[in-house]
């Protein structure tokens, strides 16, 4: 007895598997699909700067003593602007040997260790203008040291991803009635939604400005750089396909 029940409760889950599958697909055959994106524009609040040394000496180690100290200097100009050691990392770090090639063959000119880091910004920094510029300027001086990109970011996208969501989904939503309407045919609830999110960086803009000061200790006046950052607005774009049943 209870392998017959077992049996018709097989059947049964089986028939229900059928039955909604082919609901499914009769409802797939008789769709709309759209696509549509949502764009949000926002002012970036982090701002990243990469700063990259390389050393050469006859030997790794003493290559990876000379970038690390100079890496030490920029770490310590940085953290006199209150910046998180959190946000202070470290995005490459190798040695590798340098060669001269020459008629007589492959002469080694030693090692070089190099060092990328990477450092935010975040908002409370960035609402003084010149705080990106100050760092930018004060680890110049130390030498040796590359400016690698100045690029943006938003800490939390999460709420500005919602928002472009909403309006691609409305804009999905308004089109697939639309064609629903031309079509006359009546427009039911959505049985795909598949969602491929993007985000666009402003352009990076880093403007040379230059200023002379006069000093009384010299007689001619003494060139000085600065960087002027300017930030831009960046565009949060989701794109969504939605396939519509229709009837």
């Amino acid at each position: 007895m209870k392998k017959i029940i077992a049996i018709i409760v097989i059947c049964l889950t089986i028939f229900g598997s059928c039955y909604y599958a082919s609901k499914n697909f009769n409802k797939a055959e008789h769709s709309i699909s759209v696509q549509w994106n949502g764009e949000v524009y926002v002012t970036p609040d982090t701002l990243i700067l990469s700063f990259r040394v390389e050393e050469t000496a006859p030997t790794t180690t003493e290559a990876q003593k000379n970038a690390n100290e100079k890496i030490d200097k920029v770490k310590e100009i940085i953290k006199q602007y209150n910046v998180e050691n959190t946000d202070i990392k470290t995005t490459n770090a190798n040695v590798y040997e340098q060669y001269d090639w020459r008629e007589s063959g492959r002469v080694s000119l030693g090692y070089t260790a190099s060092h990328t880091l990477e450092v935010k910004i975040k908002k409370a920094n960035i609402e003084n203008e010149w705080i990106a510029s100050k760092i930018i300027a004060q680890v110049s001086e130390i030498g040796g040291v590359l400016l690698n990109n100045i690029s943006y970011d938003i800490f939390d996208k999460a709420p500005f991803y919602k928002e472009a969501r909403k309006l691609a989904m409305e804009k999905a939503y308004q089109k697939a009635s639309d064609l629903a309407e031309y079509g006359n045919v009546k427009l039911w609830d959505p049985i795909s939604i598949i969602e491929d999110r993007s985000y666009d960086y402003a352009v990076s803009t880093a403007n040379y400005a230059m200023a002379k000061m006069a000093d009384d200790t010299i007689e001619e006046e003494a060139d000085i750089w600065w960087w002027a950052i300017e930030l831009w607005e960046m565009k949060l774009t989701l794109d969504v396909s939605v396939i519509y049943a229709i009837k």
